[in-house]
């Protein structure tokens, strides 16, 4: 639940007017926003300005955090929630920030959503999602999909759910298409083959195929397609 505080920050922020000093930063990074309805570019604008304002962003070893990269995550995030209620982002206060990509137990790690409240992201690896928007294969769309998926308490590829029938109606199709990506993971030509790692990575691969390869999704795989539409409110393809 909201604060009284939060509340009347999000209702001033609602009637401000958009910061002059990103609008070419959107116009750049975000060129779909002008091809959408008024309503639906408020709403993006809006997710974005509560984003970028609520959430905190820290650079690591010594990374400085600027507009650029405030304006671009709380962009992406837009994009995903743009037509969801304002508090799908509610439990994730900070995003933090590396130059590049960072090193673990042998593996190289591009971005990581966590239980508690935290997304890092190697600006690299966000800057190159945006470079190549038609790929199927962005790691900022990617993490956050993670933090949507949380909204039910779980990474378990299933967001909250509007009704137990939504419920019923998407565990039926992304079992199925699950399933059969796990049986063949290097034959997809939309679903990126990390998707089969489990439930929570493939409704993450979903969510950036369904951004950035909508015609293709809506053909090779209608019901998938159709199930994130009704999700995220939103028909790309």
């Amino acid at each position: 639940m909201l604060s009284p505080f939060r509340w009347l920050r999000r209702r001033w922020l609602a009637r401000a007017p958009f910061p002059q000093a990103w609008e070419p930063l959107v116009a750049k990074h975000f060129p779909f926003e002008a091809s959408v309805p008024a309503n639906e570019r408020a709403r993006f604008r809006r997710h974005l300005v509560v984003f970028a304002t609520e959430k905190v962003f820290e650079g690591a070893k010594g990374l400085q955090v600027t507009d650029e990269m405030r304006v671009v995550v709380a962009g992406s995030a837009a994009r995903l929630a743009r037509n969801l209620s304002l508090d799908v982002y509610d439990d994730l206060v900070t995003v933090l920030l590396y130059a590049g990509a960072w090193e673990r137990d042998g593996g190289t790690i591009l971005g990581e959503a966590h239980r508690w409240g935290l997304v890092v992201l190697s600006w690299d690896s966000v800057k190159q999602g945006l470079v190549n928007p038609l790929d199927g294969h962005d790691v900022t769309l990617h993490e956050l999909a993670h933090v949507l998926d949380l909204t039910d308490g779980r990474f378990d590829g299933t967001p909250e759910m509007a009704s137990f029938s939504a419920l019923h109606a998407w565990a039926h199709v992304f079992s199925a298409h699950y399933t059969t990506l796990r049986a063949s993971p290097g034959r997809d030509k939309v679903l990126r083959a990390y998707g089969a790692t489990n439930e929570a990575e493939f409704f993450a691969v979903a969510t950036e195929a369904f951004f950035e390869k909508p015609r293709a999704m809506k053909q090779k795989h209608p019901e998938l397609y159709a199930e994130l539409a009704r999700y995220y409110r939103v028909d790309p393809g």
